[in-house]
């Protein structure tokens, strides 16, 4: 009985085994042969090097795309048939690839369908830009493609400068290849850039389509703006902000002011006047964005208020002078009449209070004194956990993700001269004092020990803004962002 039992044990091992022996030669055969050459990878970010391949178009041509680099930007595209919204794309991309052939590339790889069902797909759409077959996935994993469509948009210096997952409207089509031309300018391979703004039927101007922008759960105004702000003594202050209270301080011409976040989250927005000078204060509870500017337009001051509307997650301001709209992170009209316009940003401090008021003793402090005697100011964040202004809980659809850092990690972001970077308050923290480079010139960034946050200034001694904000925003409105590594 023994025996048999024992024999009947090695034959269904033996069955296992010779059944599992082509799944194993398989995965051993794929790895020795993947079309794959480098990388694979599940967070390929913006301004990363995305995984080269080698693959068989339907002409049977091998195809490499590394061998586009320094010559061509590249749009690839991953789709199916069977895919209505990958279909629908393709128009678009063939006309692209037709108004650009020899500075621009454009591929498609196919979702492994038989070489058959590809060319009666693409013979239907009338596609002439090469399509690729990947029959055994690896270009698929190596560019995490979970979905379908998606996109990379993949620079003459062979990086990412965009990426889709899901379908594309024609105006992101048109945005993204903006900076793929843009890049080629650049690199001086001789492709115009499309006018930056563009209009709707109805005459309105934009920058960032109107769709793209999502309600945040509020109507215009549903948000009240401050617009004759009052403020106290440091003294008075403190009798209900504790030291470790957050907020937004800035010193101009000398004077200087504390917003406390516990009140910015019931407004959002402050229209000031500092010295006689308009200045617009805000800040975003979900995006922990706190800026300040020169709300001044052609010479004329102009109010501000809280559109309801939210891109990126963040606040959407507009001006009641025009009714443009005004992403804040941007400083910028995105839409509306003053479509381009830039608001100029002034350097801001994101601070405990403790640690603003040893620094600076003769500050003013908003006061809850507000005109809304209904609002509350007890601190509660109502976005946060547990009311926390920096451990948020909410968040909304983003245009572009970027994985080399937490969503959450906070950065001080730097713009100059059109180019941006971004450093971990973490590794200044730690460092100290960083000598950089950003848009051609040379920058100091410092990390303030007494106010505990950064500064930044240009070769010449000029101060540059510093904005404080979770990398996701950040990476949000600038998927071109290089990012400081100690």
């Amino acid at each position: 009985m023994e025996n048999n039992q024992k024999v009947i044990l090695i034959l269904l091992i033996t069955i296992i085994l010779m059944a599992a022996l082509p799944v194993l030669e398989n995965y051993f055969q794929k790895d020795k042969n993947s079309a794959v050459i480098k990388g694979h990878g599940t967070g390929l970010g913006i301004g990363d090097l995305p995984p080269d391949f080698i693959l068989n178009s339907l002409n049977g041509e091998k195809v490499q795309l590394s061998s586009f680099r320094g010559n061509k930007a590249v749009i690839l595209n991953f789709w199916a048939s069977w895919c209505p919204p990958c279909r629908q794309e393709m128009p678009a991309f063939e006309k692209i690839y037709r108004e650009n052939k020899g500075n621009l590339e454009i591929i498609g790889i196919n979702l492994q369908e038989s070489p058959e069902a590809v060319r009666k797909s693409i013979g239907e759409i009338q596609v002439s830009y090469p399509i690729l077959l990947d029959p055994d996935k690896s270009a698929r994993e190596a560019y995490n493609v979970f979905t379908q469509p998606v996109t990379y948009f993949i620079g003459v210096d062979g990086r990412i400068k965009g990426k889709k997952f899901g379908p594309l409207t024609d105006e992101e089509i048109g945005e993204k290849l903006g900076k793929l031309l843009e890049d080629n300018r650049d690199k001086g391979i001789g492709l115009s850039v499309a006018d930056e703004i563009k209009t709707l039927q109805d005459g309105t101007r934009y920058i960032i389509h109107p769709d793209e922008l999502l309600s945040g759960g509020v109507p215009k105004d549903g948000i009240p703006s401050i617009d004759n702000p009052k403020f106290i003594e440091v003294e008075n202050a403190g009798k209900w902000l504790p030291d470790d209270e957050l907020g937004l301080g800035i010193v101009y011409r000398g004077e200087k002011r504390f917003y406390p976040f516990r009140i910015l989250v019931s407004h959002e927005i402050v229209n000031d006047n500092i010295l006689g000078d308009p200045i617009l204060v805000s800040y975003c509870p979900l995006c922990f964005t706190g800026l300040a500017f020169h709300r001044e337009i052609g010479g004329e001051a102009v109010e501000f208020g809280v559109s309801g509307k939210l891109l990126n997650s963040e606040l959407v301001m507009y001006d009641r002078k025009t009714d443009s709209y005004w992403p804040q992170t941007l400083g910028k009209a995105v839409i509306g009449p003053l479509t381009g316009t830039k608001l100029k940003k002034l350097p801001t401090d994101t601070v405990k209070w403790g640690d603003w008021k040893k620094a600076y003793p003769d500050s003013e402090v908003l006061s809850k004194d507000t005109g809304f005697p209904s609002r509350d100011y007890s601190g509660s964040n109502p976005y946060g956990r547990d009311g926390d202004f920096t451990d948020i809980n909410l968040r909304f659809r983003l245009q572009n993700e970027d994985f080399r850092l937490d969503a959450y990690e906070i950065v001080y972001g730097i713009e100059l001269n059109g180019k941006f970077k971004a450093y971990k308050k973490s590794d200044l923290e730690r460092v100290g004092t960083v000598e950089d480079s950003l848009g051609g010139e040379k920058i100091i960034v410092d990390f303030n020990n007494t106010l505990k946050s950064a500064k930044a200034k240009a070769s010449e001694g000029s101060d540059i803004a510093v904005e404080t904000l979770f990398w996701f925003a950040w990476a949000a409105f600038h998927p071109e962002t290089e990012v400081y590594f100690p």
